[in-house]
């Protein structure tokens, strides 16, 4: 292991199995909840089956923040084995995951929680940042001081097709959600300053407005860092996802394009069908 650290971050971090073993990065697995069965993320509870309870019993999958002794259990694996750690967790402007992690810290030097000030893939490509940066040489402490900065250069978008999840985990009205399905409406998300904003709202078909949405969200900013591209999609189907890439390059030439599938602790309030850009800017 490169400078024995451990580049660590929670499952909500969204990278394909590939980016996990190209860039070595231990993934912390958090709790989902089928009802009263506790599960953990990837593990032994899949997207699939967040998908089928729903439409099965009309109720939601349930998240939870890991307690203060399941992330000092991880840290101490490491610690007493000599690694320092760099560990990046979801926005603290979603869930107290990160306070939790920080309190867990607490018992142990060279433990660094990081603040990803993003959701999903945003977070995964902290953890790459990361895993570069360790193999650049650089100290733990030195990474972590570096992804803080960094993390005001991830950009997340994605959009939703439907509104069904959102709306019974109280994150939607339910007039809001029958609003945009009668209209077919498919609103853009993205984040900023760590939180959840609403950019647009497209109308009609996935196969016209997932190409359409790449194409604007990589003509909006002026100066996106096109080394790589993350598109986080929660199960769309290959012709889909194809569209969008192709689209991506055509529109900015990246040097690397990758497809990550959402895990459970995303999917369960995003829903089936939705699609995301990840990225950095310079």
């Amino acid at each position: 292991m490169d400078n024995k650290i451990i580049i660590a971050a929670d499952s909500t971090c969204d990278l394909s199995p590939e980016l996990i073993e190209r860039y070595n990065i231990e993934i912390i697995p958090l709790p989902v909840n089928l009802g009263d069965k506790p599960c953990l993320d990837g593990i032994d509870v899949s997207v699939d089956d967040v998908f089928n309870y729903f439409e099965t019993t009309g109720e939601l999958a349930t998240t939870s923040a890991p307690t203060v002794e399941y992330y000092e259990d991880f840290y101490k694996r490491w610690t007493d084995e000599g690694y320092t750690v760099v560990h990046t967790s979801i926005s603290l402007e979603f869930t107290v995951t990160h306070n939790v992690a920080q309190r867990a810290a607490e018992k142990f030097p060279g433990v660094y929680p990081i603040d990803s000030r993003s959701i999903s893939s945003g977070m995964g490509l902290l953890a790459i940042r990361g895993s570069q940066l360790r193999s650049q040489g650089l100290d733990a402490w030195e990474i972590a001081e570096q992804l803080r900065k960094d993390a005001e250069r991830i950009r997340v978008s994605f959009v939703l097709d439907t509104l069904r999840y959102m709306r019974k985990g109280g994150r939607c009205s339910g007039i809001a959600a029958l609003g945009a399905n009668m209209l077919n409406l498919k609103p853009c998300l993205e984040t900023r300053d760590g939180k959840l904003v609403v950019k647009k709202k497209y109308r009609g078909k996935l196969s016209n407005v997932f190409p359409q949405y790449a194409e604007e969200m990589l003509r909006s900013e002026e100066n996106i860092d096109t080394s790589i591209l993350l598109i986080a999609h929660s199960g769309v189907e290959k012709k889909l996802y194809d569209s969008v890439k192709k689209r991506c390059s055509e529109v900015l030439g990246f040097d690397e394009i990758h497809e990550c599938r959402t895990g459970c602790s995303v999917s369960v309030h995003c829903g089936p069908n939705t699609l995301g850009l990840i990225y950095f800017v310079n």
